[in-house]
């Protein structure tokens, strides 16, 4: 959803080109770190990708698998990752500064999640 909605925004108010690109993974990134879920964020970069792709830089929704597109398939990973990891530095800055209160937790998907307080991967409970 919120990648259609980016879109939306995206190409109702940039020009073409690379601004289009640049808002959408800057969006990828934003949900990434607000979700702070791998999953999330990965399924988000993916959605990200195919509106950007087919409607935002091809139109009509024309998909295409040429370098450029694959270089964007990789970037819009890259920011995802990097607003998964915002995410956790988040919760490890608080932990240290005593902001967080009581269990504070970030999903890593497959059943395994991140405890702030001691920073083990323990199973989702």
């Amino acid at each position: 959803m919120v990648s259609v909605a980016a879109c939306a925004a995206v190409a109702a108010l940039l020009p073409p080109g690379t601004p289009r690109v640049a808002a959408m993974a800057l969006a990828v990134g934003a949900y990434a770190a607000w979700s702070r879920s791998l999953l999330a964020a990965s399924a988000t970069a993916l959605m990200g990708w195919l509106f950007t792709t087919g409607f935002l830089v091809n139109g009509l929704g024309e998909l295409s698998l040429a370098a450029p597109d694959l270089l964007r398939l990789g970037m819009f990973g890259g920011v995802a990752l990097a607003g998964y990891g915002v995410a956790l530095a988040g919760y490890g800055v608080a932990a240290v500064a005593g902001l967080a209160r009581g269990d504070v937790r970030a999903s890593l998907g497959h059943g395994l999640a991140i405890r702030v307080r001691d920073y083990r991967a323990v199973p989702r409970t």
